[in-house]
């Protein structure tokens, strides 16, 4: 199936659940144009910071093939969003974690791989999935499969705000580029590029970035890193202006 032939799938299906921009929070997808860019920290630290502004914030696990968000979380229910999608639980037998950070705390939805469960997931409830919890939390935030499948790409039809990761390297840059031109063609327009393990000079050369985080091993200390008392690392800055632009544009 060609990519043009997913998407117009995709579309006629959320246009019969006419739930695209469903009432409830803000959905934020984060895809990324390739993998090992750290997408799935971007999404827990923006979590966070969004929690730590007074927000209610859930963190999806959409990456069903290799879930990493239950890695941070400590944590793997034995019923996940991957479970209810095989058709194995009900809507509202999804397990989520509290993850305490700083004073404050994100649920995280973490995911079993569809490897694991040797299943296949059923997109078309995904719409039903996202529009339950939208009622529940003032902003959900996406972590995605990376690349171009049907995996990723239906989220990202049915968020109301999407931005590419990108790490500061040229391959990573060239992918994140693609991706967006394939999504613009197809009517979708990204806020912007969140540029992630940015060295002491950027090294690419992007339109729209709103984010560029500084390299730093601590960033991987998630949730501790926001809890801590001492001098905080500079990522976690640029973490809190990015949850404030979030709350502007989407």
């Amino acid at each position: 199936m060609s990519i043009d032939e997913l998407l117009n799938k995709l579309r006629k299906i959320i246009i019969t659940y006419e739930l695209l921009r469903s009432p409830g929070g803000r959905t934020i997808a984060l895809p990324s144009g390739k993998g090992g860019v750290g997408k799935t920290l971007v999404t827990l630290h923006l979590s966070a910071a969004l929690s730590l502004q007074g927000f209610s914030v859930a963190a999806l696990d959409f990456n069903f093939a290799l879930p990493n968000l239950q890695f941070y979380a400590k944590e793997l229910p034995s019923t996940t969003i991957t479970h209810y999608l095989c058709g194995l639980c009900d809507l509202d037998d999804i397990e989520y974690v509290k993850v305490k950070v700083g004073y404050s705390y994100i649920h995280v939805y973490p995911s079993k791989s569809i490897v694991d469960l040797e299943r296949k997931i059923d997109l078309e409830k995904l719409p039903n999935l996202l529009k339950n919890v939208k009622t529940r939390y003032d902003y959900i935030v996406l972590d995605l499969s990376p690349g171009i499948s049907k995996y990723s790409m239906y989220p990202i039809m049915l968020a109301d705000c999407v931005f590419v990761v990108t790490a500061d390297e040229k391959a990573s840059y060239l992918d994140a580029t693609k991706l967006s031109k394939i999504l613009e063609v197809n009517g979708i327009y990204i806020k912007g590029y969140i540029v992630n393990k940015v060295e002491k000079k950027v090294r690419v050369n992007l339109d729209k970035v709103v984010c560029k985080i500084p390299f730093d091993q601590k960033i991987r200390n998630f949730p501790e890193v926001w809890s801590k008392k001492i001098l905080k690392p500079n990522f976690l800055k640029c973490f809190v202006e990015l949850a404030e632009l979030v709350v502007q544009v989407c």
